[in-house]
């Protein structure tokens, strides 16, 4: 067994382990002034709480680091492995190594988050997804996890450049359709009054929306920039730039998709629930493009 597949194995497990810290995290913050009982001010509960709280949150964010470098040492090493198999060094050259760089882009953009905005309760969103992704690909059959000899068309230097780009778009956009869920959970639970622990730690309701907007202006031009990338990559490999192919197609689609939404937020003043409901719809259509076009839809990208 390629030595790769125990370090992926590994990553997977610490990505667990991570999600499930951040969501004890915020089952185990103390609740702020505002979300305190009436007539029980926050300096009533137990100081242990919050003490407890900022430890599980920084185990949460060690086990995060230590799996992102786990995820990063995969990579480095189904990189070597691709180089002695096929002669190429690009460890997303298959569906299960481009799910792996998914994951690893996603967990990256959230360890730089919290870094710059001090916020671990993202955590249990944006690392949740990172994780489903990584158990996404351990979920494929064994054969979709090695590191087989790649097709020619594959087997160019297009690969390092195309690919890396348009799969950290995907990463961004996830990390915005995660913001988006958490913004939808925030509003539901200040409709409804909740004084739960599980929402003390959220940001308010501005600070998600904010979040998932700049995340959203990262994959846009990422994707641009990806598809362009890909233009050049067909007429070198097919003698065309475009040829409608389903994967060429939905690329298209997703990025007409943001740029409606950014569109919108800029002249219609769409934000707040409007905008992480179109974050999540729009990361559904990532997943399409990146899943369902792979596996549903012939063409000539049909890889996996």
């Amino acid at each position: 067994m390629m030595r790769s597949l125990f370090l992926f194995d590994m990553t997977f497990w610490l990505y667990l382990a991570a999600l499930a810290l951040y969501i004890a995290y915020l089952f185990a913050r103390r609740p702020s002034m505002a979300l305190a009982p009436a007539g029980h001010p926050t300096e009533d509960f137990d100081e242990r709480d919050g003490v407890w709280a900022t430890q599980l949150g920084q185990v949460a964010t060690l086990v995060t680091v230590f799996g992102w470098m786990m995820n990063t040492a995969a990579l480095l090493t189904r990189a070597f492995e691709r180089m002695e198999y096929s002669g190429t060094f690009a460890p997303w050259s298959n569906q299960f190594e481009a799910m792996a760089y998914v994951s690893w882009a996603i967990i990256l953009g959230y360890v730089l988050l919290e870094l710059r905005y001090k916020i671990k309760a993202i955590g249990a969103f944006v690392v949740g997804i990172g994780f489903i992704a990584m158990g996404a690909a351990s979920l494929l059959p064994y054969r979709y996890q090695t590191a087989d000899p790649l097709v020619p068309a594959l087997n160019s230097y297009w690969i390092y450049i195309h690919v890396s780009v348009t799969l950290t778009s995907y990463a961004a956009f996830a990390m915005a359709g995660g913001l988006g869920l958490m913004y939808l959970f925030k509003e539901r639970a200040e409709q409804r009054g909740s004084q739960s622990r599980f929402y003390a730690a959220f940001p308010d309701l501005e600070t998600i929306d904010e979040l998932g907007y700049k995340a959203i202006m990262i994959g846009f031009p990422l994707l641009a920039f990806g598809i362009i990338l890909g233009a050049m990559w067909a007429n070198y490999a097919w003698g065309g730039y475009w040829s409608w192919d389903p994967k060429e197609t939905w690329s298209l689609i997703v990025w007409l998709i943001y740029g409606a939404y950014i569109h919108a937020r800029m002249t219609r003043g769409w934000e707040g629930r409007k905008a992480a409901i179109y974050a999540v719809f729009g990361f559904l259509m990532v997943i399409f493009c990146f899943w369902g076009v792979n596996f549903l839809l012939s063409g000539l990208h049909a890889y996996a």
